[in-house]
């Protein structure tokens, strides 16, 4: 077999980082630090906010895209209202809301 071999005889190819061991534990920085800038972002429905405004304190049936609610409205935020129904408060979220009435 022929081979065509470059360089002198016994050429040995340098590796181009050398090989280090560390024997001491040490802790990933990057998995203990928190990120620099947390963005939250949430869809806002103003009209309907402020429908649900006019209703604090008044019982209303919210019926969401899972079944049907009712109670008093408590508290109406940007993103949830919260409802209180048999001793309970439940937080629903604005955007499962299909629609609202007065009970």
């Amino acid at each position: 077999m022929n081979r065509v071999v470059y360089g002198p005889p016994n050429y040995k190819v340098a590796t181009p980082h050398p090989l280090y061991y560390r024997n001491d534990v040490v802790q990933p920085t990057e998995s203990t630090q928190q990120p620099k800038a947390i963005m939250y972002v949430t869809k806002v429905e103003p009209k309907l906010i402020e429908h649900l405004m006019m209703h604090k304190g008044q019982m209303i049936c919210i019926v969401t895209t899972v079944g049907k609610l009712e109670g008093m409205l408590d508290d109406v935020f940007i993103d949830h209202v919260t409802l209180g129904s048999h001793g309970k408060k439940l937080h629903i979220r604005i955007c499962e809301i299909i629609y609202f009435e007065k009970a």
